[in-house]
């Protein structure tokens, strides 16, 4: 697989309202793409329909400008895919589960038990390779579930909320694995709400908006486009702290948070203060920020910085739904 491609993908399941239209959207080889839209918006439509479980009312996906649809049964095995809601079966252990589909997909008993023993250690989960699905955490599960995705080495990886039960280290753990499958040439879709998470992972997003695509393409690209919808500085001030919360209200500055100014130090209390790290939403363009450290700095305010923080996929996401795109 070169690359996987969603062209003109409309479909609909009661024939009145259109799930997905006018879909496309292109997944290279080796590329993560974040597919993000509130409930409802048509994200695992799309997953399933890129999946060739679903087939769309109109248009096609094209793998390699080849039909996938008249070629699904093929292309299947050639697809990793966690669906919303994946059941597990609860008598099986772990490690039984793993072969079970390791042999659907064909694997000698032999090479079927080497992949098993290598997902189990991926995922942290081998000194749980003979408890049973019914024993595990949630965590463990979810973890248990993403691992069979990967089992037969797929070229395309669809995750439906992958993140869903895991706590920070895992989700961390996670985005290294899939970081390191995309590595090896394999493209991902995953779906979050968890934005956060996505940033700085993804390397392409696409927002998706009541059935319709609604921005795609690089993260960076992306970001820079919206670049307009954060507007957050950050402000290091080593005295004066008072005086400087004080005439950034005066310019209408939202102050978001009032931080020490190093790891380790004690949390800042904004009321009495005299040093530490402002983030301040301010209106206007970079001309506004440079008079208002001007006025810091005549008002005996000692500032380091005045820096504007990059903007993310979630500034983006806001931006859509404020300016109303869909």
């Amino acid at each position: 697989m070169q690359q996987v491609q969603c062209d003109n993908v409309h479909h609909s399941y009661d024939g009145v309202r259109d799930a997905v239209q006018g879909f496309n959207l292109t997944i290279k080889r080796g590329e993560v793409l974040a597919l993000i839209g509130p409930n409802g918006a048509g994200k695992s439509t799309t997953l399933r329909i890129l999946a060739t479980l679903q087939c769309p009312d109109k248009g096609r996906v094209l793998w390699d400008g080849r039909d996938a649809w008249p070629a699904r049964y093929e292309i299947r095995q050639r697809i990793g895919f966690l669906g919303d809601g994946n059941a597990l079966y609860p008598g099986m252990t772990a490690a039984g589960y793993l072969q079970f589909f390791a042999e659907c997909y064909g694997q000698s008993d032999s090479a079927a038990k080497a992949r098993v023993s290598e997902l189990l250690q991926i995922f942290d989960l081998s000194s749980k390779s003979e408890a049973r699905v019914s024993e595990m955490s949630k965590g463990m599960r979810q973890r248990l579930s993403i691992a069979r995705t990967l089992v037969h080495r797929p070229e395309l990886l669809l995750l439906d909320e992958p993140a869903d039960g895991l706590d920070p280290l895992a989700r961390r753990q996670l985005r290294e694995i899939l970081r390191q499958v995309a590595g090896e040439g394999v493209g991902i879709v995953i779906s979050s709400h968890i934005l956060r998470e996505l940033d700085g992972f993804c390397d392409a997003v696409a927002v998706i908006q009541k059935g319709k695509l609604e921005v795609a393409g690089p993260v960076e690209e992306v970001i820079n486009r919206y670049e307009v919808g954060r507007r957050v500085h950050e402000v290091q001030v080593t005295r004066g702290l008072q005086k400087a919360l004080e005439i950034l209200r005066r310019h209408e500055g939202l102050i978001e948070q009032v931080l020490p100014l190093h790891k380790g130090e004690e949390i800042v209390d904004p009321a009495t203060a005299d040093r530490g790290l402002v983030r301040v939403r301010i209106h206007g363009n970079e001309d506004r920020a440079a008079l208002l450290l001007k006025e810091l700095v005549l008002a005996d305010v000692e500032v380091i910085s005045l820096s504007k923080i990059r903007s993310d996929l979630e500034d983006v996401y806001s931006s859509l739904g404020r300016d109303k795109v869909s």
